[in-house]
């Protein structure tokens, strides 16, 4: 029985050495063996992934649509906006008008009654404005130069007018522009369409 029990375990060790290699009889596709054979290492490269093109940014556009009454351009600038492109939209200065007016009245009352003063001096057609701040003036009369409305004050002075004078003022804007952009393709197919329901609307380049 002893010696059924030493010849196990002599073979077990025999066993041991053959699977580590020291009998000559290795496994040669074990890692070291492998490691071994290899053949040029210092060429090899890691190459990190090629990364995908970045998409195409589409081109960018820019019109100026003129001609528009401003409930127009209200309408024109929102329909850009639902079409995803922007939309500024500007009034168009009409000019500089000459006004020749009593200004700087308290209130209403006032310029009522300066209103009605003027009427008995003969002066007729003017007008009752209220100006930012809730002041009013009475409107004499309204001159496209200068010399025009001091040669109509001059009249009034002769009447007896001693509290009008001559000022520069913005006409206020009958039209609006917008300035539309967008990437080029959508911007220049959608726009025809969109000015299409207004007659007197124009298509321009923007401003440099």
């Amino acid at each position: 029985m002893r010696v059924l029990f030493f010849v196990l375990v002599l073979a077990n060790l025999v066993f041991l050495a053959w699977a580590q290699g020291y009998l000559g009889g290795g496994d040669e596709n074990r890692e070291p063996q492998r490691m071994a054979q290899q053949l040029n290492p210092e060429k090899l490269k890691l190459v990190r992934e090629a990364a995908a093109p970045a998409a195409k940014r589409e081109e960018s556009a820019c019109r100026m649509i003129d001609g528009l009454a401003p409930p127009e351009g209200e309408a024109l600038k929102a329909a850009l906006l639902a079409a995803a492109m922007e939309a500024k939209l500007a009034p168009v200065s009409a000019g500089t008008r000459q006004l020749v007016v009593v200004p700087d009245l308290a209130n209403r009352a006032a310029a009522e009654k300066k209103s009605a003063e003027l009427g008995r001096l003969g002066v007729q057609g003017q007008q009752v404005a209220e100006r930012d701040g809730g002041h009013f003036e009475v409107v004499l009369g309204s001159f496209a130069t200068e010399p025009a409305a001091r040669e109509y004050l001059q009249g009034l002075t002769k009447r007896g007018v001693k509290s009008a004078r001559v000022e520069a003022r913005e006409a206020p804007a009958l039209k609006v522009r917008i300035e539309a952009r967008g990437g080029a393709a959508t911007l220049l197919q959608q726009l025809p369409k969109l000015i299409a329901p207004y007659a007197d609307a124009s298509i321009g380049d923007c401003a440099p």
